[in-house]
């Protein structure tokens, strides 16, 4: 059915039919009529069905004020509200001329609508054309002035107007249009030479255009044009694939042409123009699939490849090879191929077994540098991968993980080796990198704390972990036991300044020095605890633990073990009080507590050095880092104690339970020396006992949200970390947000205590980082948006504070039906910002690139 059914069905009418009958075309269709009267002129061979004209099948509905057919001329029309419904299918039109021998029809005033969210029946009782166009979801609408029907659902198009979406009268819009097209509806659109338009203005034209009319159509998305300092100008074309119910691929080709040029200082007589050290420029080929077979699995895997046409660099320092080393002009070589890849799974196997993997990996460590320009992720020293089994019961947990870390500190090549390129060494020497530790793999049994009787609760954690690198059994760091790209480690002298030495053990391949070695170790964790009411007011929680580790060294073989156990005791309260305030109620909480951790002794300790038993004991991790350190480097008992009062006020209306303010000020002790312990390592220089004085608060009020955090180190005498933020977002929008940190001793374990220790050690050094981030959103009206991020870092002294600047403007329609946005970020030392353009359209998808 189609709206050339009035025609068909005037073939087989006349003027002795009544006024509401059942007529069978030859297509086998029975068509319900019904009209308030039809007249048929036997002279001129003409019907003429009027008022309120319904011709109804069994799925399709044909709706107009009066219908006609030229019997002589076999041409059919329809005017007046016409209206047509087949599935979720629906057109609308002031009136419809339909050709019979050419199967074509001339519109006037059509919109040929795709819906969802709404049924078939409800469409086919819409009564006006204004009720149908406001039913359901319209992620289709398209017009033209001459069609003709190809196909079931086919049509080819003169004078096209598409739009993937509906917005309401007055609302800024957007439409493609095209000399002729080729539509498949609840499929796919072929556009001649289309050109798209916001509002009347032409924003750009393109020869050929696919476009999928459904959300999962295989097709070509909108390209993405950037430009950067980085890679210059940059083109990638999406293409779309569906595979299936579950699986689609998409495949994006691109090409980059290359960054900007600038000086490079080779000697003190020597400056030459070359690229950036950091870039990239070639043709680029990235791959995303995604996959959800099931309610219970889904995944995302990516892949992509590029042929990079930049002169290679040494990994050490990201500066060019030359052909003598120094003055000569880079090397004429290529990079070569470059790749990316990622992994997000997620599955649940059923009777309580699940599995997740999460994994990232580039083929060197200056890929996401060449790629990226925003300097908060330029900073990334690590990429972290994971991949967990486990089973998970009412009283058990078993699992087994693995976990890789790749160094991307430097640009050393992940999975081949980096050698000096002939040109520059005929020899050819490899360039050593770093062998970074992974966990290959651990295995982790935990039975929670259950009751034993009536008051005493037990639980265990054991865990077996392999901590090693990839193709050895050794780390290689030298003396430091630490890679360093200059092959130097540090020596302190006894007026506290450091002296650089080289280090000609660190990559020897040789098992020496204080190369770490792959270790084993096994991790026992009892613990027994019990609750018991100190009458009305209050609670006492003490606990008894004991961690027990075992060490074997894959390659010296040395075998070592460190225990100790743990003693602990809370002790909290709670007052609180309701207020009354009409519907709504207010509750005051206050939680005063103190909690005392301690470790009379410890025995044994963790290992040396494989090669150097009578070092300083290397620590691989957080377990291995557990207790504090004394000043002769061993593991030593503890007495900690925290003493916190803690503030809540919520406010209750309904169902709804919302906190306005939280308040916490707290107390650290370390009273170590006031206690009698057993081995470990001394204290070293008698300090007072008070430890860190902290405060933090969080507070939401309407569309405020706000928090901070200070702490005040006694010993130093300073703020070892101020930290605050706040946004005010309305939902529609508009935002502000800012965050500010202030941290002392950074690069020292000063904000990282031991997982069993509840106070951290004093501070090491007076290093000090700040670092502002704020930035708004804002909506100026008429479609148009606005959002700007800065990045501060107030220490700079020999570069600007300013470290990075991003500013996006945006333009779409009030129903969002799509947005396009350029976005420029401006970073510290650039000359001009890197420009991008991200394009997210409704029911097509988001496309675009931010440099």
């Amino acid at each position: 059915m189609s709206l050339l059914a009035p025609a068909a069905l005037a073939l087989l009418v006349s003027a002795q039919i009544p006024l509401a009958t059942q007529i069978q075309l030859p297509t086998g269709d029975t068509v319900e009529v019904a009209a308030d009267y039809v007249v048929y002129e036997p002279d001129k061979q003409v019907l003429t069905a009027r008022g309120h004209t319904e011709l109804r099948t069994a799925e399709t509905l044909l709706r107009a004020e009066e219908v006609t057919y030229d019997q002589a001329n076999q041409r059919a029309r329809a005017s007046g509200g016409v209206m047509f419904v087949s599935g979720q299918f629906a057109a609308v039109a002031d009136e419809v001329e339909v050709d019979l021998k050419s199967n074509e029809a001339n519109v006037k005033g059509g919109l040929f609508m795709q819906k969802r969210n709404v049924t078939s029946e409800a469409l086919r009782s819409a009564e006006t054309p204004q009720q149908l166009r406001q039913m359901g979801e319209t992620p289709v609408l398209i017009s033209g002035t001459r069609i003709k029907r190809t196909g079931p659902n086919a049509f080819a198009v003169d004078d096209l107007a598409f739009t993937p979406c509906e917005c309401g009268p007055g609302e800024p819009s957007w439409r493609v249009e095209a000399n002729n097209a080729n539509v498949q509806m609840g499929e796919r659109a072929i556009l001649t030479w289309p050109v798209v338009y916001v509002h009347s203005v032409p924003v750009f034209a393109l020869p050929w255009l696919y476009l999928p009319l459904a959300e999962r159509r295989s097709g070509l998305l909108v390209p993405r044009p950037t430009t950067s300092s980085l890679f210059g100008f940059g083109i990638d074309q999406p293409v779309f694939l569906t595979l299936g119910r579950s699986y689609d691929l998409t495949l994006t080709p691109g090409y980059y042409t290359g960054g900007s040029q600038e000086d490079h200082v080779l000697s003190e007589a020597v400056t030459r123009k070359e690229p950036r050290y950091f870039g990239v420029k070639g043709p680029r080929l990235h791959t995303e699939f995604r996959y959800v077979p099931s309610e219970r699995t889904r995944g995302r895997a990516t892949l992509g490849f590029l042929y990079d046409l930049r002169p290679p660099r040494d990994p050490n320092n990201g500066t060019f090879y030359r052909v003598d080393g120094g003055t000569n002009e880079a090397l004429s070589e290529h990079r070569g191929l470059r790749a990316e890849a990622s992994w997000q799974h997620t599955q649940d196997m059923g009777n309580g077994f699940r599995n997740r993997v999460d994994a990232a990996f580039v083929s060197d460590g200056f890929y996401t540098r060449d790629f990226t320009a925003d300097i908060v992720a330029r900073e990334n020293q690590y990429l972290r991968s994971s991949a967990v089994l486990y089973h998970r019961g009412e009283e058990h947990y078993a699992g087994v993980d693995v976990s890789l870390r790749q160094d991307i500190r430097w640009g050393f090549s992940f999975l081949r080796e980096d050698r000096v390129p002939a040109a520059t060494d005929p020899t050819r020497p490899l360039v050593p990198g770093p062998l970074t530790f992974q966990r290959l793999p651990s295995i982790t049994v935990a039975l929670p704390e259950r009751l034993l009787g009536k008051r005493w609760a037990a639980g265990l954690r054991v865990e077996f972990s392999r901590l090693s690198p990839l193709t050895r059994s050794y780390g290689d760091e030298g003396e430091d036991g630490l890679f360093n790209a200059s092959r130097a480690y540090e020596v302190l002298n006894e007026d506290g300044t450091k002296t650089p030495l080289p280090d000609s053990t660190q990559s020897n391949g040789v098992f020496d020095a204080s190369d770490r070695e792959a270790r084993n170790r096994l991790d026992f964790f009892p613990r027994l605890s019990t609750s018991v009411g100190l009458g009305p007011y209050a609670r006492l929680t003490p606990s008894l633990a004991l961690r027990q580790d075992f060490y074997l060294g894959e390659r010296s073989g040395h075998v070592a073990q460190r225990g100790y156990p743990l003693l602990g005791v809370a002790v909290d309260s709670e007052l609180a009080r309701t207020y009354e305030e009409g519907s709504a109620a207010w509750r005051h909480t206050l939680r005063p507590s103190v909690e005392v951790r301690y470790v009379p002794g410890v025995w044994g300790g963790v290992p040396s050095p494989g090669a150097s038993p009578d070092r300083p004991p290397q620590r691989y991790d957080e377990l291995d880092a557990a207790l504090p350190v004394g000043a002769d480097g061993r593991d030593r008992g503890f007495l900690h104690a925290v003493v916190e009062v803690s503030q809540s006020l919520q406010r209750k209306q309904g169902d709804q339970r919302r906190e306005v303010l939280r308040l916490r000020l707290g107390q650290g002790f370390d009273l170590s020396r006031h206690a009698p312990t057993f081995g470990g390592g001394s204290y070293g220089e008698e300090r007072g006992v008070l430890r860190d004085t902290y405060a933090r608060v969080n507070a939401s009020a309407g569309v405020l949200n706000a928090g901070a955090l200070v702490r005040f180190d006694p010993i130093s005498e300073q703020i070892s970390q101020l930290s605050a933020d706040a946004s005010i977002d309305n939902g529609k929008g508009e935002a502000l947000y800012a965050r500010y940190d202030d941290l002392l001793a950074v690069g020292s374990d000063r904000l990282r205590r031991g997982i069993d220790a509840l106070v951290g050690p004093a501070a090491e050094s007076r290093a000090r980082a700040q670092l502002l981030v704020a930035g708004s959103r804002l909506s100026l009206g008429i479609g148009l948006g606005l959002r700007y991020e800065a990045i501060v870092q107030p220490l700079a002294k020999t570069q600007s504070p300013l470290a990075q600047q991003v500013l996006g403007v945006s333009y779409g329609p009030a129903c969002d039906c799509w947005r396009i946005e350029g976005v420029a970020t401006l970073r510290r030392g650039q000359k001009r910002p890197d420009f991008g353009v991200n394009l997210s359209v409704a029911g097509v998808g988001a496309f675009g690139s931010g440099s």
